[in-house]
């Protein structure tokens, strides 16, 4: 499980590290050699990355990882009612909550629904993750993140996904304000202002699947001070230090669980009024609220 967390550690110090051995000497076979993994990255092809990630989690040591969190998880739709939906062509935002520093629990359930005979299977290549445009822009990072299948989390982007047949994809709401209004003591899930994933589904014709992470802000502790929020939300993307076991980015073997509700069964609506998107947004908050008690 560390290796997710590790990278965000990792990947920046390599980049800086390959910056100043190609100013220091760019013609040395020794720093071409160093520099090979960043080549690599910027030419691996972006479509490859799902189908080694669904190879690579069915492997014993990722299998470990939800016995390392004593991962358990409570479904109102099981896998197998989601794939049938999917292959309707029944498209779905899976909606998680909260951030947290790295979504261990997210690893879990897809660790479990990959191998599980009564979960999705290699068909959970289908559902990416939407992520912040800058992260798919990151050599490492983007291609650690690319082994779940990752799209960016622009509107742009996200409505030619969902209005295409088997368009569901995976969506955090409330993102990078999350991981810095939350702490091991104390989760935030900022919703109320966020409702253009509401807007986006009813345009689509998508439906809204409400999912909360239980313990994804306790398996590492990251300094929420305001400045690095402000930096981050300028940047659009999380610029922190975090740490978990031993003081190190390595997570905590805590209890993670994973709930998920039900699709809430939106109408499509292609030019919402705002009245329509505070209905839905309202009856969303509701559910997220009920799957949380």
């Amino acid at each position: 499980a560390s290796i997710f967390s590790c990278v965000y550690v990792i990947a920046p110090a390599y980049l800086l590290a390959t910056v100043v051995a190609l100013i220091r000497a760019p013609m040395s076979p020794a720093t071409w050699c160093f520099c090979s993994p960043l080549a690599v990255s910027v030419v691996l092809p972006a479509t490859l990355l799902p189908r080694v990630g669904m190879w690579a989690m069915a492997l014993y040591p990722f299998r470990m990882i939800p016995y390392y969190f004593d991962y358990e998880e409570f479904h109102e739709m099981r896998d197998v009612e989601l794939l049938e939906k999917h292959e309707k062509g029944e498209r779905v935002i899976a909606c998680m909550h909260p951030h947290g520093v790295f979504p261990f629990v997210s690893v879990c359930a897809f660790v479990v629904s990959l191998c599980e005979p009564t979960g999705m299977g290699t068909k959970f290549v289908d559902w990416p993750t939407a992520v912040a445009s800058v992260i798919r822009l990151l050599p490492i990072l983007k291609d650690v993140l690319g082994l779940f299948g990752i799209i960016e989390a622009s509107q742009a982007v996200l409505k030619k996904r969902l209005s295409r047949r088997k368009g569901s994809c995976i969506l955090y709401v409330g993102g990078m304000i999350e991981l810095f209004r939350s702490s091991p003591t104390q989760e935030a899930v900022f919703l109320k202002q966020r409702k253009g994933f509401i807007k986006l589904a009813l345009r689509t014709g998508a439906d809204v699947m409400p999912c909360y992470l239980f313990g994804n802000t306790t398996a590492l502790v990251a300094l929420t001070w305001a400045p690095l929020a402000a930096i981050s939300r300028r940047i659009g993307v999380s610029v922190t230090v975090f740490w978990g076991r031993w003081g190190l980015p390595v997570p905590k073997p805590v209890k993670l669980t994973y709930a998920r509700g039900r699709p809430l069964g939106l109408p499509h609506i292609p030019e919402p009024t705002m009245e329509d998107v505070d209905k839905y947004h309202a009856l969303y908050s509701a559910k997220l609220v009920e799957l949380f008690d």
